[in-house]
């Protein structure tokens, strides 16, 4: 299976969006769209291989202040860096959210108590459904509408909930069909599997149940069930993806097309 690495070794779950066949039978272009984890551990060479192979010249930072804070970006010369955290940092509502997204930041009691309360499962649904992050994605779309030249980067800490998320969108916006968009979220599972198992094996030995471990799986990977939770929900209350995209996030039919434009082969 074509699991699409760009081959960084500091940067996890580091992979393109080039090759989906999207409207019009035509092929996501090469090497234009990557989505990765934070970008804090980057190498070197990894940078070297983002400015010289990738030719990146925007990154879209999706974490919270306190993420970024605790782990900032490197500045990569010639490269604009776009802050456009997806939870709302102001509303207590989000505090499930953000300990779903960032368990790092949190202890692991405060994680599993969101986990058993249910926030991993209906993460993607109240991502989608609030007026906050929509108008997050919306000007995350804009920017790919007004790119110019080389790579567009976007990460949250995982590159797999917020980024997974602003994928979806963009590969939908593109014509991809659901099931390739479902798999290309899927694949977090592959460049994490590793560190999946760790995380059961340690939530294991600290005394939880299997049915919480098995919920707690998320945190470290992706489950397909919940995305596909968030995709009816956004079928069932905005009529279509394409109308949410419309609607909600701001998309235009023109926009739409200046985006499959820009990052459809011709």
């Amino acid at each position: 299976m074509d699991y699409k690495s760009i081959g960084l070794t500091g940067v996890g779950n580091a992979r393109q969006l080039g090759g989906y066949i999207g409207a019009d039978g035509r092929k996501v272009k090469e090497n234009l769209l990557l989505r990765t984890a934070q970008l804090a551990d980057a190498s070197t060479e990894d940078l070297k291989h983002l400015k010289e192979i990738y030719h990146l010249s925007d990154v879209v930072d999706f974490r919270t202040t306190l993420e970024r804070d605790a782990k900032p970006d490197p500045e990569i010369e010639g490269v604009s860096n776009y802050h456009l955290p997806i939870l709302d940092e102001s509303s207590k509502e989000s505090a499930g959210m953000a300990a779903a997204a960032a368990g790092g930041a949190f202890s692991l009691d405060k994680v599993m108590e969101f986990v058993e309360a249910g926030a991993l499962e209906n993460m993607y649904v109240d991502i989608a459904v609030s007026p906050y992050s929509q108008k997050q994605y919306t000007h995350f779309l804009q920017i790919l509408v007004n790119h110019k030249e080389g790579a567009i980067l976007w990460h949250c800490a995982g590159g797999k909930d917020r980024a997974g998320l602003g994928t979806v969108y963009v590969l939908a916006a593109l014509g991809v069909d659901r099931e390739t968009i479902l798999a290309d979220y899927m694949m977090t599972n592959h460049y994490y599997q590793e560190d999946i198992a760790k995380f059961e094996q340690y939530i294991l030995s600290q005394g939880y149940p299997k049915e919480t471990v098995k919920a707690a799986r998320a945190m470290a990977g992706a489950e397909q069930a919940y995305l596909e939770k968030a995709l009816a929900v956004i079928d069932e209350k905005y009529g279509s993806m394409d109308a949410y995209l419309e609607c909600q996030l701001g998309l235009s039919v023109e926009n739409k097309q200046k985006l499959r434009d820009r990052y459809l082969e011709i």
